[in-house]
Parts: structure tokens; C-alpha cells; sequence
């Protein structure tokens, strides 16, 4: 496991063809990480996620750097509809696969344990089952072959030197996907003492993880369960700039700089109100 910066995440990310997305819906999405794939260049994407995904997936779908997408939902929550997203599927220039959340997590589980198919006993008689390539039929059996990525891009609030990380609250599918990738970054809000963490409660063990990230308030616009929210006005303003036609504009000012400069654009009074509001404030 490596400590590493996100200059050399870039770097790697250049050559990836498949990436998994950690996280869930608004909470513990991997956004600094998703802007450095951005910035990396990488393109013709495989894409698939937690069930849920928003703006991260979002993003990458409106600057074109995907080909194939298996996430059964991308919207923004409360905020409504993924504008690229829905940009991308209207225009059929991505290939959205046919995906629920059993079919999505079997192939994570298949490649986690190295098997060949999840069976999947119960997913019954419907349009999704109907046809579907994603399927596998062994004699009596229906299941779903394994699903492997190049990448899996992860946020945890703290991590250590070690590669551990700690959730406050759920990890989701993200020790899955941990499971299942054939390389794990974690960007992490605080890198802390082994000891820490293991006070705190390892949530994903550290031999699953190949890189780490120091990136505070990385998760921004979405939140960091535990340390801040999601920011609701920062990801309203990315809808209506979407909608008006202004994505290269927001690709500009916020995905092609550097981290440190990300964060000069999010004052601080601001990220006191998203820190207290996580806790109630």
C-alpha cells in the first residue's frame, strides 16, 4: 500500500478502461478522485457504481469519457434528474445497461469470489430478467457472471499509513468493490495513526487497498458521512448550468484545476455550515 498525491493518481488513471465507483447516491462519493480522472484524459469508459450514483457519474458522462454505463440509478436525490445523464441516454451516445440492484451487486460478488456466477435464485419473471446479455444460464441455474474493474475509486472520511479505512455508518458497496477491483484507491478527508483508526473501527481492511490520498473535504460537492454534507446549492447551480448549456464552463472552473485550488473556491464560513450541519448543527 502507498501513500500517494493526486498528480500521480492521474497518471495512473490514464490507461483505465473500467471504473468502479464507491459511495452511495450524495454520501462518500469519490469526487476529488473523479475529477482527476478527468484530468487524466482517460476516455471510452466502462462505468458502474453503487446502485446509486449522482453528480460524480454525472460529470464524467457530460465531458464524454464514458462509453457503458451499469449503475441502476443516477439522479441527485431531493435535487431531481441527472442533467448529463439524462442528456447522454436521450441522445443514445452511451450504452446504458439494462441493470438492477441484484444483477449489479452478483457481478460484484462473483469476482470477489472468484467464481464464474452469482446465482441469483430470486430475481423471478420480468422485463429486466427477460433477454438480458448481463444474464447467465447454467442448467437450472440464473445468475450473473463476475463483474472486475481496472479501478476502484473510493472515499472514506479517515484512513491510515497502513491502508485501513474508517466509515461513520454504512460502507455500502464499497468493500465489494474493494474486493472485486483489480486496483483500489481511497481518497480519504484525514489520514490518521494506525492506532486511531483502529479505535475508530476499520470498516475496509488495508490489504484491500492499493493507493491512498490525503484530500480534505474531498468528497465536495457531495458529502462525507460524519464530517460534512452534501452541498445542495453547489450541485443546484450544476444542474441549471447544465440545463442553460454551460457544462464545458463548470468542467473549466471546477474539474481541470488542482485540488488546492478546488478547494479556494469553497470559503470557509462555507464548509463550517456543511461540517455542522452533518452533526446536527
Amino acid at each position: 500500500m502507498t501513500i500517494t498525491d493526486l498528480p500521480s493518481v492521474e497518471r495512473r488513471l490514464r490507461e483505465v478502461r473500467s471504473v468502479a465507483l464507491g459511495g452511495m447516491l450524495l454520501e462518500n462519493r469519490p469526487s476529488t478522485l473523479v475529477r482527476a480522472l478527468l484530468r487524466s484524459g482517460a476516455t471510452g469508459l466502462f462505468l458502474c457504481s453503487a446502485p446509486a450514483a449522482s453528480w460524480d457519474a454525472d460529470v464524467l458522462l457530460g465531458a464524454g469519457r464514458v462509453s457503458r454505463v451499469r449503475i441502476p440509478h443516477i439522479s441527485f436525490a431531493s435535487l431531481g434528474l441527472a442533467p448529463a445523464a439524462r442528456r447522454a441516454a436521450a441522445a443514445g451516445t452511451v450504452v446504458f445497461e439494462d441493470c438492477d440492484e441484484a444483477l449489479l451487486l452478483g457481478g460484484f460478488l462473483a469476482a470477489s469470489n472468484n467464481v464464474p456466477i452469482q446465482v441469483l435464485p430470486n430475481l423471478g419473471t420480468n422485463d429486466l430478467v427477460d433477454d438480458n446479455p448481463l444474464l447467465i444460464r447454467s442448467g437450472d441455474l440464473l445468475g450473473v457472471g463476475p463483474l472486475r474493474v481496472d479501478v476502484a475509486l473510493l472515499h472514506a472520511p479517515l484512513g491510515d499509513a497502513e491502508g485501513n479505512l474508517v466509515h461513520f455508518g454504512s460502507r455500502w458497496a464499497d468493500l465489494l468493490m474493494a474486493r472485486s477491483a483489480r486496483h483500489v484507491i481511497a481518497q480519504v478527508d484525514r489520514i490518521v495513526p494506525t492506532p486511531v483508526a483502529a479505535r475508530l473501527g476499520v470498516s475496509i481492511p488495508g490489504y484491500l487497498i492499493d493507493e491512498v490520498v490525503e484530500t480534505p473535504f474531498g468528497a465536495h460537492p457531495l458529502g462525507s458521512v460524519g464530517c460534512y454534507v452534501a452541498d445542495l446549492d453547489h450541485l443546484a447551480a450544476y444542474q441549471a448550468l447544465v440545463n442553460a448549456d454551460g457544462f464545458a464552463d463548470y468542467l473549466g472552473s471546477y474539474c481541470t484545476i488542482d485540488h488546492p485550488s478546488y478547494l479556494d473556491q469553497l470559503p470557509a464560513a462555507r464548509r463550517r455550515e456543511l461540517e455542522q450541519a452533518a452533526h446536527g448543527g
